[in-house]
């Protein structure tokens, strides 16, 4: 008889990972953009240095969004290798050996 599937305990902790994930970049995403308007609507710093400042502002936001991107990959790339089901005794395996990472 075969045996009773469940959840893959795996799986679901990537999920909820992969939520978090997202969820911080769509934050970082906003994270910037007050900053940016405010500096290119010209009425808040001008300048040459302001002009360095607000490039480098918007580079920085660059940065952490490639970098949140290549999070949310990595996480989605982990999730694939995890089958969404498995069995009992797997799920219970699974759980013993995440616990002892924890």
């Amino acid at each position: 008889m075969a045996e009773v599937m469940v959840p893959n305990p795996r799986h679901v902790r990537l999920k909820q990972l992969l939520a978090q994930a997202e969820d911080e970049a769509r934050q970082l995403r906003q994270a910037y953009l007050p900053a940016i308007h405010a500096m290119s609507s010209g009425t808040v710093w001008t300048g040459p240095t302001a002009r360095k400042w607000s490039a480098d502002l918007q580079e920085r936001q660059h940065q952490l969004l490639r970098i949140a991107q290549r999070v949310t990959s990595a996480v989605e790339e982990e999730l694939r290798h995890h089958p969404p089901m498995v069995t009992e005794t797997m799920a219970n395996a699974i759980r013993h050996e995440m616990a002892g990472r924890a």
